[in-house]
């Protein structure tokens, strides 16, 4: 709360930012009721919409590779109870711009929530078209923003996110939590993690030089990778990203899933120097690369 100076009731903390999902579908899901989201993006927030008997409205994103707001508009109604927006989004990392985003949020029906997942936050760095609406939030009840420590700050597996939202929707939320959803170990690593301003920003320029060196052996192999602004890159192979992920796997290499939305494209985690010198040496190995060499 006093990293971003809110009330304490603002702050609503989940066994990593996916319980929060999880406790915001809980919280506004039901038969009858209905998602929106993109397709594809993050997909725990579709399963847990299923688990609780929501309809679930998948639409594609824009040329741009950002949410499509005008279609997502265009299906919002009195059964929407939420909407999903990953920004940078998941598996893509593109964004959406801030302005559009504002003025979606303003054609909201009453009873629409809209959460706002800023799990990359800290890789997409400050301009015009992207701002966090926690650090710049807007008045509207309607809006739930959450993070994560499992990207900058590196506790994944420890598990441990946050929503910052209003007192009154986050009491709502905090219904559909876990008895015990927060471990010990967890709370002293992210107090310490909070503390520790050089390491985030070391490893948020170290991560900006990863993604413009992926970028560069990418385009030397005529290849163009989307615009990321996270901490992983998606391309397209220009061939079936499923027979892709199978040769990377086959030469112990694990890429991100298949997403069937783009089905020559693949997810592909920054690692360290050596790891991404293995992962472009595997790719030379596929028979089709040699005509592009």
């Amino acid at each position: 709360a006093k990293l971003h100076g809110v009330k304490r009731e603002q702050v609503l903390l989940g066994c990593g930012s996916t319980e929060i999902l999880r406790m915001a579908a809980g919280a506004f899901l039901r038969p009858g009721k209905r998602l929106i989201q993109a397709n594809p993006t993050f997909e725990a927030m579709e399963h847990y919409a299923q688990a609780a008997g929501a309809e679930v409205v998948s639409l594609r994103l824009t040329p741009q590779f950002a949410h499509d707001l005008e279609a997502m508009s265009d299906r919002l109604d009195e059964h929407t109870a939420l909407v999903y927006i990953c920004n940078p989004n998941n598996p893509t990392g593109t964004l959406t711009p801030r302005a559009d985003l504002e003025l979606f949020i303003k054609r909201l029906p009453a009873n629409t929530q809209i959460l706002i997942d800023e799990a990359y936050h800290h890789y997409a760095g400050e301009s015009a078209r992207y701002q966090s609406f926690i650090d710049r939030p807007v008045d509207n009840e309607r809006v739930i923003v959450t993070r994560t420590f499992s990207q900058v700050y590196g506790l994944a597996a420890l598990r441990l996110g946050y929503a910052v939202s209003s007192p009154k929707v986050l009491q709502l939320v905090r219904a559909h939590a876990t008895e015990q959803n927060v471990n010990g170990v967890v709370a002293q690593a992210a107090m310490a993690a909070l503390e520790d301003t050089d390491s985030v920003r070391d490893s948020v320029k170290r991560n900006a030089d990863d993604r413009q060196e992926f970028r560069n052996s990418a385009m030397v192999r005529m290849l163009k990778p989307i615009d990321s602004h996270a901490n992983f890159v998606m391309m397209d192979t220009h061939h079936p990203a499923q027979e892709v992920i199978d040769h990377f796997q086959k030469n112990q290499v694990l890429i991100g899933p298949h997403f069937p939305a783009m089905d020559t494209h693949i997810r592909v985690s920054l690692g360290t120097r050596p790891e991404m010198v293995r992962f472009w040496r595997v790719w030379d190995m596929l028979h089709y690369t040699q005509m592009h060499m």
